[in-house]
């Protein structure tokens, strides 16, 4: 019998080399760079899940509401959580604010 290989992280370094450390059991990866990967990829996923308010123009008073409804919706159904409702809430506020002032 021979030795037993353990397989290594395939982390590519700043250098172009691989990280060396032992990767986790199935994994291609070390546990830290398995973290991070894992950390990057919730990232990704989270300001997909926030882009669709960005995207809505809110030029008068009727996109306002609709986007108010939706963070409704999304915070009724479990997609935003309470602190997140809370400053698009504040935004939709201020953008209400605005117009009003720029309506006089």
């Amino acid at each position: 019998m021979g030795p037993a290989t353990t397989p290594l992280c395939q982390h590519q370094m700043n250098t172009a080399a691989l990280c060396g450390c032992p990767a986790m059991r199935g994994q291609r990866y070390c546990y830290s760079h398995q973290r991070k990967r894992e950390q990057g990829a919730r990232k990704i996923a989270e300001r997909a899940r926030q882009s669709w308010f960005e995207s809505v123009p809110l030029n008068d008073v009727k996109s306002v509401q609709r986007a108010l409804q939706q963070v409704m919706n999304r915070l009724l159904s479990g997609e935003v959580d309470h602190k997140q409702a809370g400053q698009i809430l504040y935004k939709l506020q201020t953008a209400s604010m605005n117009l009003r002032t720029a309506g006089k």
